[in-house]
């Protein structure tokens, strides 16, 4: 067998691989051997049959099944003569298979980078003081009654700022709807309403349950739609019920009703959700530095076949944002090049991070042991409030488990540098 290899920067291995007609022979002789064996022909018990009529009978089987073998084996040996080290599956191209000539064929394979670690120890980051202002358990509060508030029916008035609107809403622009109704909304009639267009509010006033009313206004130059940005549109409104939002007050009742002992109980467990809250935020925050100064303290090139798959999931999640966001598909689908553009870096930065993690968990010899997994599933069980037992069972069927493997072996060497790292704590004032 013969073989040639061609390293390159984009950590790919291409091989020239060429196999002689006596291994050929050799390889189909012994599938013959296997077919003899196993085979039915007419008139023969199975494994009876001369050895020429299975040739008669099953030559293309055994020469497609002795090609597979042949490149399986040739690859492997290809691999152990060069010392090359895959982390793909190769990729089989120009493949010349043909009667009284060697097998010849290339492949192509991505390979581990060549990583020369360096400043992984001892990286320097801030740690934010935990602060928490009194002003934001206020604010809390606040919401807590907002999101319990009743909203009382007005029967005997019309609407006036303030109150919320139940109706149908339909826009024309040049007597032309630009979207479709949208039936039984609610609306805070407020002019700095981030849900109503400006000037409709006050247009809006005044009107009594069941009354329909025309209400022109001008779309601001920021419309979503660029096309009708700046020109006068006509809101077409059906008021079906006038609410008038009652907050509940602010005593040991209202904490009783969130099941709280007193108001002083609830501004306790509100401070250290916060509280809890905050720390998260300030560990998040030095993750963040710490990955960011590692990545950048270690350049090195990634297979191209892994970014071009991270991308496509960095840009897949984009398209998937802009959709919840109503874009339409033509201008989501519009945007694939501008992604490709500015994500590519992003997704670069990812896999040679997932690759320094590896190797330095390799390094420090950062393993998992099973009880370390066995918590990983508890902590999903908990996540998504299902059984452990059926956590798992999906886990093996969808063949994830390797995947959870690695994903707690990478947090665990997260772990390792943040212990390692040299933290230098700040406050608000430095």
């Amino acid at each position: 067998m013969k073989t040639k290899i061609k390293k390159t920067d984009e950590c790919e291995a291409h091989f020239e691989i060429e196999v002689g007609q006596e291994t050929i022979a050799r390889a189909i002789e012994d599938v013959y051997d296997e077919l003899s064996r196993v085979v039915e022909i007419p008139g023969f018990r199975a494994g009876r049959a001369p050895r020429d009529l299975v040739k008669k009978h099953h030559r293309k089987k055994a020469e497609e099944e002795a090609l597979k073998s042949l490149i399986s084996e040739a690859y492997s040996m290809a691999l152990e003569e060069h010392g090359v080290h895959p982390i793909s599956t190769p990729e089989i191209m120009d493949l010349t298979f043909k009667a009284g000539q060697p097998l010849t064929f290339k492949a192509k394979v991505d390979t581990r980078p060549e990583i020369k670690l360096k400043d992984y120890k001892g990286i320097k980051i801030e740690k934010k003081a935990l602060e928490l202002k009194e002003e934001d358990v206020s604010k809390t509060l606040e919401n807590l009654r907002i999101i319990n508030a009743k909203y009382i029916s007005q029967e005997d008035r019309p609407l006036v700022i303030g109150d919320y609107a139940i109706c149908d809403l339909g826009c024309f622009v040049d007597e032309k709807p630009i979207h479709k109704t949208r039936e039984n909304i609610w609306l805070l009639v407020e002019e700095e309403s981030l849900t109503l267009m400006p000037g409709l509010a006050a247009k809006m006033a005044g009107m009594k349950k069941l009354e329909e009313r025309d209400c022109e206004v001008v779309l601001p130059e920021k419309y979503p739609n660029k096309d009708m940005a700046g020109k006068k549109a006509v809101y077409h409104v059906k008021l079906k019920e006038i609410k008038l939002r009652q907050l509940p007050n602010l005593d040991d009742d209202f904490a009783k009703d969130l099941g709280k002992d007193s108001l002083e109980a609830l501004n306790n467990d509100i401070r250290e959700e916060m509280k809890a809250h905050l720390q998260n935020q300030i560990e998040q925050d030095m993750e963040k530095q710490l990955l960011a100064k590692l990545v950048d303290a270690n350049t090195f090139s990634v297979p191209k076949s892994f970014v071009a798959r991270e991308l496509h999931y960095i840009i897949e999640d984009a398209k998937a944002k802009l959709a919840e966001k109503g874009f339409k598909k033509e201008e989501i689908d519009s945007k694939e090049k501008e992604f490709e553009e500015r994500f590519r870096p992003d997704a670069a930065k990812r896999i040679r991070l997932a690759f320094l993690l590896d190797e330095i968990a390799r390094k420090e010899g950062i393993g998992l042991d099973e009880a370390e997994l066995e918590d990983a599933f508890k902590a999903i069980s908990v996540k998504v409030n299902q059984p452990i037992d059926k956590v798992k069972e999906y886990y093996q069927k969808e063949g994830l488990i390797e995947s959870l493997k690695e994903q707690v072996r990478e947090n665990k060497t997260i772990w390792f540098l943040l212990k390692e790292a040299n933290v230098i704590k700040v406050t608000s004032n430095q």
